[in-house]
């Protein structure tokens, strides 16, 4: 570990909280020293991966990243360990992923939702999902959801029909810190469990070319209607105040899990209608 990076390491030690959400300038302060521009500029940088040495700063105490924002600068470091969100069956389709602990817990209602708050796991069939990021519709000069009907650009659409989820309003948005594995991804709004989906490619797929900004072509018969549904679920989740967050799971072989996990929890813009 580079030298300056030892203050990062005391640093999170002495912290009584298990959540740091630090801009890049706080962490310079911190090392006393700027970082590096492939900080500024890669989610590689700030991963959680003993081969980068700057890793042993916060993996080395116990403590992780995650939800890295390029654009405002900010990073999310946590200590590991912190509780972990589960969500048990289709009975909980409609209700707050509860945290994993026994049933016979009695810790506060308020107090475990703030924990369930502050969680940066989230546990869905057995499997750990990581927070990427908040899912935020670019806003206007009213601080509202800017809505988008990019249907009549299309070049053939006086003789095309639009899909079932063709007719919008949609909305833009971007995430950040999207790795290009493949993997399974879930969306939760206000920690309800939302969708399951899977990607060969997360930053494909959550990015202009996916789900973050809706073609024309897609709008009708035979484009990607899935991208529609998801796009104005999380437009109209997002009017209503509610928050929208992106959770990952890294793995080469996305399909089954993906399959089990639709099967057993029964997320609602997982419908097939």
């Amino acid at each position: 570990m580079a030298h300056k990076y030892v203050y990062l390491s005391r640093h999170l030690q002495g912290l009584a909280t298990n959540r740091w959400h630090a801009t890049f300038r706080n962490v310079e302060d911190v090392i006393g020293a700027p970082l590096p521009s492939s900080a500024r500029k890669y989610p590689a940088w700030w991963a959680n991966d003993r081969n980068h040495s700057q890793a042993h700063a916060w993996m080395d105490v116990g403590w992780k990243t995650g939800g890295v924002k390029f654009q405002s600068e900010e990073v999310l470091f946590y200590r590991e360990g912190t509780p972990a969100v589960r969500s048990e069956s289709r009975r909980s389709r409609n209700q707050v992923l509860p945290l994993n602990r026994s049933s016979r817990d009695k810790t506060p209602m308020r107090e475990r939702e703030h924990l369930a708050r502050e969680s940066t796991e989230l546990m869905l069939g057995g499997e750990h999902f990581g927070w990427l990021d908040y899912i935020e519709p670019e806003t206007g000069s009213d601080g509202l959801p800017l809505e988008c009907m990019p249907q009549a650009r299309y070049v053939g659409a006086a003789q095309m029909r639009l899909n079932p989820h063709g007719q919008g309003p949609f909305c833009r948005f971007s995430v950040s810190g999207l790795p290009t594995t493949s993997g399974v991804y879930a969306v939760t709004v206000g920690r309800i469990l939302k969708y399951v989906g899977i990607a060969n490619d997360l930053r494909q797929r959550w990015g202009p070319q996916g789900y973050a900004r809706i073609h024309p072509r897609n709008c009708y018969v035979g484009g990607q209607s899935t991208n529609c549904k998801v796009n104005n679920r999380i437009l109209q989740a997002a009017k209503e105040g509610c928050k929208v967050e992106l959770w990952i799971h890294e793995t080469r072989q996305p399909r089954l899990l993906e399959e089990r996990l639709i099967d057993e929890l029964d997320p609602p813009w997982n419908v097939q209608r």
